[in-house]
């Protein structure tokens, strides 16, 4: 993946993960790792490496996330 798509991919899963935690789906420490180190999607002259890096740390939190909205006794937010 080139950088530009990178930094593309970033930016989504920021997004998405601005709809889990608007959902409260959200463990509380599920962006801890993510939130301590300096690269955002707007960084777009960071590193290739530093953009993948963040995709991981975001990754690992909506995983997290996604296992509670998976979980049969979680309710629905309308």
């Amino acid at each position: 993946m080139n950088a530009q798509e990178l930094v593309h991919v970033h930016a989504l899963l920021f997004e998405l993960r601005i709809h889990f935690e608007r959902d409260g789906d959200v463990p509380a420490d599920a962006f801890d790792a993510y939130e301590t180190q300096p690269v955002r999607p707007t960084h777009i002259h960071r590193p290739k490496h530093e953009h993948e890096h963040a995709i991981d740390l975001l990754r690992d939190g909506l995983g997290q996330s996604a296992r509670i909205r998976l979980q049969p006794d979680h309710a629905p937010v309308s």
